[in-house]
């Protein structure tokens, strides 16, 4: 058999392919991480604008605004990925009726996570037309399931939002 013939890869050739692909893999690894702060940052900015627009509209428009997720039937939902809503809500009954207007909506990227603790119900955010909530405080915590931090959007009852972060892990 005439070895200039064979074919085939020589241990050489697979070791320097192996290199190249670690290196590569290795310099890849820090872009993801960047990815997924860089959409929790970015979510929670639009979240924060969403909330602020929706105390202004409240003020302006002299109304009550709900603010939420909402399902194909137009009522709250209390799970808050996919996309956030904010409308009139004359009658405050937590759902986009036909005297109802849509005003603005944001969708959520989809590995952030999105958890609401405070006022109750869990499933929407109310602003009198004063510009406060109903009831109490309230977070907003952001996480996404890549990183260690996530990110808090804090609603006192005057309407008004603080950011923070937080290093525990993302609520179930």
């Amino acid at each position: 058999m005439n070895r200039k013939q064979s074919q085939g890869i020589s241990l050489l050739e697979l070791l320097t392919a192996l290199s190249i692909s670690a290196i590569l893999c290795a310099a890849a690894t820090p872009i993801i991480g960047l990815v997924a702060k860089y959409r929790l940052s970015t979510s929670q900015s639009d979240l924060h604008l969403l909330i602020v627009k929706a105390r202004l509209d409240a003020l302006t428009l002299r109304t009550r605004i709900t603010l939420c997720a909402l399902a194909d039937d137009n009522r709250c939902l209390s799970n808050w990925q996919g996309s956030i809503s904010e409308f009139t809500d004359a009658n405050g009954n937590r759902a986009l009726d036909a005297q109802d207007q849509l005003l603005s909506r944001i969708d959520m990227p989809e590995k952030v996570r999105t958890h609401w603790r405070g006022m109750r119900p869990n499933n929407s955010i109310h602003f009198h037309s004063t510009g406060s909530t109903f009831v109490s405080n309230g977070t907003f915590t952001q996480c996404h399931p890549g990183l260690t931090e996530s990110l808090q959007l804090i609603i006192n009852r005057q309407g008004r939002t603080r950011s923070a972060r937080q290093t525990e892990d993302c609520p179930p």
